[in-house]
C-alpha cells in the first residue's frame, strides 16, 4: 500500500510523511520542482538517528507533481491507496488572494478528480479551524458550526471552506473522505515562515498583545490524529484538531517567561489594531519585507473564538500534549540554533 502525500516539502506535510515513514509505510511525496527541502530534511532529522535514516529513506519516494497540474497528479497517484492532502497556501496579504484561492480551491478540486481516476481509496484533507467561520462577538465553534459569509472571514478562510465543498462533492461522486480542522500549528521547524514566526517575534520582545482567543495545537499531535483516523477507515467526518483555546497574551506571555525576555505591556484595542495595519500598509510601499501586519490579522486577533476538541478525543482516545511543553520544545530549538536576542525583564 502507498500512501501519498502533498505539500510533503512543508510543516505538517513533513511530519505526515515522517510519522508514516516510522511505521514502516512506502510514502510517495509531493514536491514541485523548485521546492526547497530544508525544512523537511530538518524535521526528518528530529525523527531519525543517522542509523535509523537509510531505512527510513529506503521507503520514500520524491515525485515532481502540482497540484495545479492535473497530469502530474494522475501519474503521481498511480496505484496510491491512500492520499493525505496537505498542501495550501496561506497569506492574508491582498496581492496573494486569487493565487490562494486557485491553490487550496481549484488545487483541492484536482486532487480529488485525481484521486477519483485513479482509484484512490481513502483522502485525508487537511482544512482548518478558519474553515468554521467567525463572528464578531465570541464565539464557541465545533464540527457541527455552520459556516456563515461574513467580514470576518479572512479570504483563507473563504478559500478553505471552499477547498472542503471541493471534498465532500468528491464523497458524493464515490471517494471516501474526512476531513481535519487543525488550529494554529505549532512546533519545531522554520521559525520564519507561518504561524511558527510568533516563536521568532517573542525572542526578539513583542510589546503588544492582544485579548484575542484561538485555538492552537502540536504539529506531531495533528499528523498523529490524520494517521490513526485514517487506520480506522474514517469516512464522511470532519474534526476539530486544538489542544487548547487561549488569548494572544496567554500565548506571547508563556514565550516570554520561556525566553526570559519582558513580557508584552500593550494591550491592543480595536482603534489601536485599526491604526497598526494602516501604518503597516503604507511601510510596505517601501519595505516589502519583514512587515507581516495586514488588515486581516489585525482584525482577526481581536476576535474570541474557542474550539472543542471532544469528538476527536472520544474517536482515538487521543490526549494533545499542553501547548507548554510544545512552546518549550520551540524555545529550546530556536535558542539552538539561534543566538537570542534578551530584552531583560523588569
Amino acid at each position: 500500500m502507498i500512501n501519498a502525500v502533498s505539500g510533503a516539502t512543508g510543516f505538517l506535510g513533513a511530519h505526515v510523511v515522517c510519522q508514516l515513514l516510522q511505521s514502516g509505510n512506502q510514502v510517495r511525496a509531493f514536491r514541485r520542482n523548485h521546492s526547497n527541502l530544508s525544512e523537511f530534511n530538518q524535521i526528518f532529522n528530529l525523527y531519525f538517528s543517522e542509523i535509523e535514516s537509510k531505512n527510513a529513506l529506503s521507503l520514500l519516494t520524491w515525485v515532481d507533481a502540482d497540484v495545479l497540474e492535473i497530469l502530474s497528479l494522475e501519474s503521481a497517484l498511480a496505484g496510491v491507496s491512500t492520499i493525505y492532502h496537505c498542501a495550501a497556501m496561506v497569506s492574508f496579504f491582498q496581492k496573494d488572494h486569487a493565487s490562494m484561492i486557485e491553490v487550496n480551491v481549484t488545487g483541492t478540486a484536482n486532487m480529488v478528480n485525481a484521486a477519483l481516476h485513479c482509484g484512490v481509496k481513502q483522502f485525508c484533507h487537511v482544512s482548518s479551524i478558519a474553515a468554521l467561520g467567525r463572528a464578531a462577538a465570541e464565539n464557541h465553534l465545533d464540527e457541527k458550526s455552520i459556516w456563515e459569509n461574513g467580514k470576518h472571514n479572512s479570504q483563507y478562510a473563504i478559500s478553505k471552506y471552499q477547498a472542503e465543498m471541493e471534498v465532500w462533492r468528491g464523497q458524493e461522486e464515490g471517494l471516501t473522505v474526512f476531513v481535519v480542522n487543525p488550529g494554529v500549528i505549532l512546533g519545531v521547524g522554520d521559525f520564519n515562515k507561518g504561524s511558527l514566526t510568533i516563536i521568532d517575534a517573542a525572542a526578539k520582545g513583542m510589546p503588544f498583545y492582544t485579548e484575542g482567543v484561538n485555538g492552537y495545537v502540536d504539529v506531531a499531535d495533528v499528523a498523529a490524529c490524520m494517521l490513526q483516523l485514517v487506520r480506522l477507515n474514517i469516512s464522511g467526518k470532519r474534526f476539530v484538531l486544538v489542544a487548547q483555546n487561549l488569548s494572544n497574551k496567554e500565548l506571547l506571555f508563556q514565550l516570554s517567561e520561556l525566553f526570559g525576555v519582558k513580557a508584552p505591556s500593550i494591550r491592543v484595542t480595536k482603534l489601536l489594531a485599526e491604526l497598526a495595519w494602516m501604518v503597516y500598509a503604507i511601510k510596505r510601499l517601501f519595505i516589502p519585507k519583514g512587515l507581516p501586519l495586514t488588515k486581516e490579522i489585525a482584525r482577526s486577533s481581536l476576535i474570541k473564538s474557542y474550539y472543542s476538541n471532544t469528538q476527536i478525543k472520544n474517536a482515538l482516545q487521543f490526549e494533545f500534549r499542553p501547548i507548554q511543553q510544545t512552546l518549550a520544545n520551540c524555545v529550546a530549538a530556536y535558542l539552538k540554533k539561534h543566538k537570542p536576542i534578551i530584552h531583560e525583564k523588569n
